[in-house]
């Protein structure tokens, strides 16, 4: 489990002092997928827990966030259930940007008896998963468990994704350029947000936005992610999305409709295990 850790303050308040926000890194008790992002007060808030991988000054994110899947199951080092991948934050910039992180959505009950710098276990499935049918649409970052969830119909040869928000490609900001597997995608402009009240869990799609190999504006691309952090104090930096789907025009589009996949995860991570298989005694 990664640690709270302090980062230099952004803007001032209102009345000139520096801030000092919760964050990403450590436990957020009592944040939770399908939360509205503006109920709480925070600085790339992410819920749940977080997880890292990497030691301090790593050049990039450690294996783990390379393969782990929203919707993928998290265990305690007992092997008991904690909850399910929820999103991810980070970079390529040591000593610059935090590690990278996975956001866990997991019970409250759960979340109060971990602490940082325990060790967990995650089941990462879902890397190579392709879509057969639409070859020319790119999964990142999707679950099996998280591909049965999602908001997707088939309308005159397109996938036709719900999302809470269709978004101009100049409204993306920090996370362009980089790996979709890697991190997320800020939303930087507020006004390209106006309308919609975001929820962690919420999809939203960026117009002529390619992340099938990298994040960069392609015109007649089309990118969707799932919202998996709070707003960002800095230049650049807004509500993050963990990248899940990317196409050509021609063969994904977005509508807009009931796009909030928060409660699903809230009630997936909840789940119970499912039974361990206890291999049987063989007579010698």
């Amino acid at each position: 489990m990664a640690p709270a850790r302090w980062h230099a303050p952004g803007p001032g308040t209102a009345g000139g002092r520096p801030a000092l926000l919760p964050g990403c890194g450590g436990v957020a008790v009592g944040v939770h997928m399908g939360d509205e992002l503006g109920r709480w007060l925070g600085d790339h808030l992410m819920p749940g827990a977080c997880v890292e991988d990497r030691a301090d000054g790593q050049a990039g994110p450690g294996s783990v966030h390379m393969l782990a899947c929203l919707g993928n199951r998290v265990r305690s080092a007992s092997g008991d259930l904690l909850g399910v991948v929820a999103g991810k934050r980070g970079g390529l910039a040591p000593g610059f940007l935090p590690p990278s992180l996975l956001a866990v959505e997991a019970p409250d009950e759960r979340l109060e008896r971990i602490c940082p710098g325990e060790r967990v276990m995650v089941e990462t499935t879902g890397r190579g998963l392709q879509l057969t049918d639409h070859p020319g649409i790119c999964l990142s970052n999707v679950s099996p468990a998280l591909l049965d969830l999602l908001p997707v119909q088939e309308r005159d040869g397109r996938l036709a994704v719900a999302v809470t928000a269709w978004l101009p490609s100049w409204a993306a900001g920090s996370g362009v350029g980089q790996d979709a597997w890697i991190g997320d995608l800020d939303i930087a402009d507020e006004e390209a947000l106006a309308g919609p009240s975001l929820r962690y869990g919420d999809l939203v799609a960026f117009q002529d936005f390619d992340s099938s190999a990298g994040r960069f504006r392609r015109p007649g691309y089309v990118s969707v992610g799932l919202v998996c952090h709070g707003p960002g104090r800095g230049d650049g930096h807004g509500p993050g999305a963990c990248i899940v789907m990317s196409g050509p025009a021609a063969e994904l589009t977005a509508v807009p409709g009931p796009a909030s996949l928060g409660p699903q995860l809230v009630e997936l991570a909840a789940r119970p295990s499912p039974p361990q298989r206890v291999p049987k005694e063989r007579n010698a």
